[in-house]
């Protein structure tokens, strides 16, 4: 008797469960997004990486400092330029200077008394013209030699940064591509689940299933809801950074394309391209021009003064208007040592560049190499990927098919669900991490910028 009862109890309970479950929501649906600011339009990449060089916040900075190097260029060049003063005085003097009329004695001539010869006057107006030429300096020599490097080397390094841009943009724009790629696996798979939900049910109505597939089918149901509300809340924090680096609210186009290509023929040091190198280089170069300069700071320095002066008192000469022609020569015999002192110290700097010079050089090609053997990598990783994909697809179809037929349980198409996901999360992830990897590399060769024109 007790034990008919047990019986009882448990097939009450049992029942009870599978109404609850037949009655109990597929879950929380996840809530809508929150798009903030207007609407994005789609962009391709090669647009979004063009948006990112030609008005990209991060660019404009790096080419203002480069445009405040390149401005020494023209101030080097100054040293040929001629120098032109003009003054002007008024004196008002309460001890004039004045030799009277006949203090000097008679016109032999004449005999007329001679006239009173100003010095000074109360009230006396002075003028300067003066154009000084320099015809022979050691700075005139060597400094636009040194300013057109050192703009070079900032030029470069806008460039450098450019780049770098550049590649930050194409991992975004790439990266939220392959989250999109995920998110639509993500809402595959809620489909697949709600439809197993609705199978459940059915077979739990017609008596021959219990209501542990429909309790498992809604647990994948959340798992998936849970997956989309994290991918959208990855695209949500991504979008504000590419608009950052890009100047404009856009978004990526659907993943299907390979838009990046690798190089076609690579030279014999790919890395010499990059312009990280390439700034060193020109560095070291501005390094090597100011040790030059320092080595012929003894060069005397030539120059040429024309002056016209004026003066309202005629003195003796009674002229208010003469002339001066100079031509001024400065040895530099010895200037308590600071000549020898700077060239110690450019010598000290061109080492300092020909080293950082050799570990960018290091430093590149270390960074091409770990891009190629990525980029191989990461192509592998796809067509694996997309194997283990072609063979997800058909074992979840033969799964569901036996468990149509009653050969296989709710467990097992709920694992072939499972695998059939993580395939197509696993493909759009490395899809995206491939195309990452040709910007990477593409950056390491300097070219990055030339394929987005």
């Amino acid at each position: 008797m007790g034990n008919l009862r047990r019986l009882f109890a448990a097939g009450v309970l049992g029942l009870s469960l599978a109404v609850a479950a037949q009655q109990q929501p597929t879950g929380i649906a996840p809530p809508p997004r929150a798009e903030a600011g207007s609407q994005r339009r789609r962009a391709s990449l090669r647009e979004a990486l063009q948006l990112a060089a030609k008005q990209g916040p991060d660019v404009a900075a790096a080419r203002a400092q480069a445009a405040v190097v390149g401005a020494g260029v023209q101030r080097a060049w100054t040293s040929w330029q001629p120098d032109l003063l003009v003054t002007g005085t008024y004196d008002h003097t309460s001890a004039p200077s004045i030799i009277p009329a006949g203090a000097l004695g008679k016109d032999p001539v004449t005999g007329a008394p001679s006239p009173a010869v100003v010095l000074v006057a109360p009230n006396s107006r002075y003028g300067t013209f003066q154009i000084t030429q320099p015809f022979l300096t050691p700075q005139g020599l060597f400094l636009p030699g040194i300013a057109n490097a050192s703009a070079q080397a900032a030029d470069l390094g806008a460039d450098e940064s450019r780049e770098q841009v550049l590649l930050s943009t194409a991992r975004t724009y790439l990266g939220l591509q392959g989250v999109e790629g995920l998110l639509a696996a993500a809402r595959e798979a809620e489909k697949v689940a709600l439809r197993r939900e609705h199978d459940a049910r059915a077979r739990i109505a017609a008596g021959t299933d219990v209501e542990i597939a429909l309790l498992r089918a809604q647990t994948e149901t959340a798992q998936a809801r849970a997956q989309i509300a994290n991918r959208q809340g990855q695209i949500d924090t991504l979008l504000p950074l590419l608009e950052a680096l890009t100047g404009e609210a856009i978004q990526p186009e659907a993943a299907r394309v390979v838009e990046l290509t690798p190089a076609g023929e690579e030279s014999a040091q790919p890395w010499e391209n990059a312009y990280s190198v390439k700034t060193a280089i020109a560095s070291t170069n501005a390094a090597q021009k100011s040790v030059r300069l320092a080595q012929f700071l003894w060069l005397p320095s030539v120059s040429g003064v024309a002056r016209e002066n004026y003066s309202s008192n005629g003195g003796f000469a009674e002229k208010h208007w003469t002339y001066d022609l100079i031509v001024n020569v400065s040895v530099p015999v010895y200037d308590s040592g600071q000549r020898y002192a700077q060239l110690n110290e450019d010598r000290a700097r061109l080492s300092q560049a020909q080293a950082q010079l050799a570990v960018t050089r290091a430093r590149a090609r270390s960074s091409w190499l770990g891009a190629r053997a990525n980029l191989v990598s990461s192509a592998a990783v796809v067509q694996q990927t997309e194997s283990q994909e072609q063979l997800a697809n058909r074992a979840q179809v033969q799964v569901e098919a036996s468990y149509r037929a009653g050969v296989s349980t709710s467990l097992d198409l709920s694992a072939a669900d499972q695998t059939r996901f993580e395939a197509q999360s696993a493909v759009a992830q490395a899809r995206a991490e491939l195309e990452i990897r040709k910007a990477e590399l593409a950056a390491a060769e300097g070219r990055l910028y030339d394929l987005s024109r």
